[in-house]
């Protein structure tokens, strides 16, 4: 019997409620929360500098952003699992458990991602029928990208993973800045750098659990690469640093 059989039958087998549990963990909660921080520091950009805040938007972005996401990590399960890097340990384990198969979890985040383009182009639509403003469909480009683009390949590729992830959060950033029909100034381009630094000294302790495996597998991430020191020291430095364009931004 073939491992891809064996899945289907466990499938089978497994409870409807553990699956339900399974497509909730599948969804990475504890970074779906982070993005919701990001987000939510685009609105206090606005509130800061004393605009007008259109709550509608704002939820409407939000939703947008967090499936986007969804649907990222969805795609990226099944495609590290179809590449051979979870059989031991990484991911979330759905897979590796047998509780859900690769094609179901790989069509369940197709189906999310190309929910979460329509969500995407019906925002933006509505801020250019609202404002006249085509912001939103400009930054989508990028965004269209990270969100379609097979998310484990960047970790064949040196910092790809680090930057390629980074971007994320920093799309989301101005997504929902953006949604708001507010102007890019100084102050918030330098606090989008503090994010864009502070996420990326973040990133790379997610994979400390999984330098072994990832050894094993050739993935080229911070952690294989320099190491935990190494790796530690490159993060700190990234994060006191963050701390300087945080402070820049204040003052502007």
């Amino acid at each position: 019997m073939t491992e891809t059989t064996m899945n289907k039958t466990n499938e089978q087998q497994t409870l409807p409620a553990s699956k339900v549990l399974g497509f909730i963990k599948l969804t990475r909660p504890q970074f779906l929360i982070a993005y919701l921080i990001i987000a939510l520091g685009a609105l206090v950009q606005g509130l800061i500098q004393e605009l007008t805040l259109n709550l509608f938007h704002a939820v409407f972005a939000i939703f947008a952003t967090l499936i986007s996401a969804i649907g990222v990590h969805y795609r990226d399960e099944a495609g590290d699992w179809a590449s051979g890097y979870d059989e031991v340990i990484g991911g979330m384990g759905i897979i590796r458990d047998g509780i859900l198969t690769e094609s179901t979890v790989r069509n369940a985040g197709r189906i999310i991602t190309v929910f979460a383009i329509l969500t995407g182009i019906l925002q933006a639509t509505l801020l250019f029928l609202d404002h006249d403003q085509l912001s939103l469909f400009l930054i989508g480009i990028p965004i269209l990208i990270v969100i379609t683009f097979v998310n484990f390949l960047t970790e064949e590729i040196p910092l790809g993973h680090e930057i390629f992830t980074t971007m994320s959060y920093l799309a989301a950033f101005y997504w929902v800045y953006l949604s708001q029909n507010w102007m890019i100034n100084s102050s918030v381009i330098l606090y989008s750098i503090f994010i864009f630094l502070l996420v990326f000294a973040l990133v790379p302790y997610q994979d400390i659990a999984d330098i072994e495996s990832d050894k094993k597998t050739g993935k080229k991430t911070l952690s294989v690469m320099l190491g935990i020191d190494g790796m530690g020291h490159l993060c700190i430095f990234a994060g006191l640093i963050a701390l300087l364009f945080l402070y820049a931004s204040m003052l502007i």
